[in-house]
């Protein structure tokens, strides 16, 4: 994605405080030059720890990521997780690609 040098640093503070929970050391500066760099593990990794620990990982990921970079990191992450993962994995495919399926628990309404 070309837009990682105007992503606003106030959404990466809350990726940070959201997603990493101490357990790594990461600026904001950190991140964005990450993300700058192109370098496909730590956008994976980022979006890893975006799906995983956020409360909103639609909201993150469509900010930082693609349509296709979704779709690519998402087939990259283990489909044998448990049910909490399966179930954000399939939020994250309607919310930011718009790929609607049933989820067991969830129904989507039309408006």
């Amino acid at each position: 994605m070309s837009v990682e040098h105007d992503i606003d640093s106030g959404l990466i503070e809350e990726i940070i405080r959201d997603c990493f929970w101490g357990d790594y050391s990461y600026s904001v500066d950190d991140i964005k030059k990450e993300l700058a760099s192109g370098d496909e593990r730590f956008r994976l990794f980022l979006f890893t720890k975006i799906l995983n620990n956020s409360r909103y990982p639609s909201k993150y990921i469509r900010a930082l990521f693609d349509e296709n970079e979704v779709r690519f990191y998402l087939s990259k992450i283990p489909q044998r997780q448990g049910e909490r993962a399966s179930l954000r994995r399939q939020l994250v495919r309607a919310n930011v690609l718009g790929e609607l399926s049933e989820i067991k628990g969830l129904k989507w309404l039309s408006r």
